[in-house]
């Protein structure tokens, strides 16, 4: 008896980006979007920016990647419950959530035979200068940030580019949130990135966030029953870092998708916590 074909699941379409938030009554932030040029690309930039008046240090700052998907999916709800956070969504010039070649290439930190859809990968380096150098620069223009309180989170891909940032460019960042990260990207690259970095003396809050219902749509895999492996790997090895405090959450029930909207109240929660809270 021949084994049945894997039948491909069909192309997800590319969704625009709502942003409902931007015509909603927020009564906490005030929200902006604008283009910036930094390395000669083109970035759009969504900022929530609280109306009280900030401390004496700055605002903390949140920086989300994907930001188009990440702005989509917040909420005025999300936002009153952070008065004081300020955000930077760190996006694409389009319409849709998701810019899927910038991304490829942006987030991820190795270069890789070209996809079938032709996209290239291995950018995160450039990508994380430009975000902690010019770009930084251009979002931060007259934005009283606190630089002890700058928090980086990123879903999928945009995970492991969070968890890079924490291993390649410490101290860039005072809390890294990383959900659903595709690590088991290019034959699980990051694990073998931690384990050829050493610790260092620049003290981070991490949180990993996954579902335990996560199953990638291509038939080839990997795939697994429960939390994914490879990213429960990850938080057991960073917990081992001194310097490093390291909270799990897994959502019981959900996909991989499905936990983009569900880490945001627990992203702006740990993103606004006291710098010792």
């Amino acid at each position: 008896m021949q084994p049945a074909a894997v039948t491909p699941a069909p192309p997800k379409q590319p969704q625009p980006a709502a942003l409902a938030v931007f015509d909603a009554r927020v009564s906490t932030h005030r929200l902006e979007r604008r283009l910036v040029t930094a390395g000669r690309r083109t970035f759009q930039i969504f900022l929530a920016i609280p109306c009280a008046q900030p401390p004496e240090h700055g605002y903390p700052l949140l920086y989300m990647l994907d930001g188009n998907a990440a702005f989509d999916a917040l909420t005025p709800a999300h936002l009153e419950a952070a008065p004081g956070l300020a955000l930077a969504g760190v996006g694409y010039e389009t319409d849709l959530r998701f810019d899927v070649i910038a991304r490829s290439f942006d987030y991820t930190p190795a270069e890789t035979p070209l996809s079938p859809g032709g996209r290239k990968t291995g950018g995160a380096d450039a990508f994380l200068h430009l975000l902690t150098g010019e770009l930084r620069r251009k979002i931060e223009t007259a934005l009283p940030v606190d630089p002890s309180r700058r928090t980086l989170w990123g879903h999928s891909l945009a995970g492991m580019c969070a968890l890079h940032a924490l291993l390649t460019r410490p101290g860039a960042f005072s809390r890294h949130i990383s959900v659903s990260p595709s690590i088991w990207w290019n034959d699980q690259w990051m694990l073998g990135l931690e384990s050829a970095t050493p610790p260092t003396e620049h003290a981070a809050r991490v949180l990993l966030m996954l579902g335990d219902a996560e199953r990638r749509s291509n038939p080839a895999g990997p795939h697994w029953e429960g939390p994914a492996p490879h990213t429960l790997e990850m938080a057991d090895r960073l917990r081992r870092r001194p310097q490093l405090a390291v909270d799990l959450h897994i959502f019981e029930g959900l996909g991989h998708a499905a936990t983009l909207p569900a880490s945001l109240e627990a992203a702006l929660a740990l993103a606004s916590a006291p710098e010792n809270g």
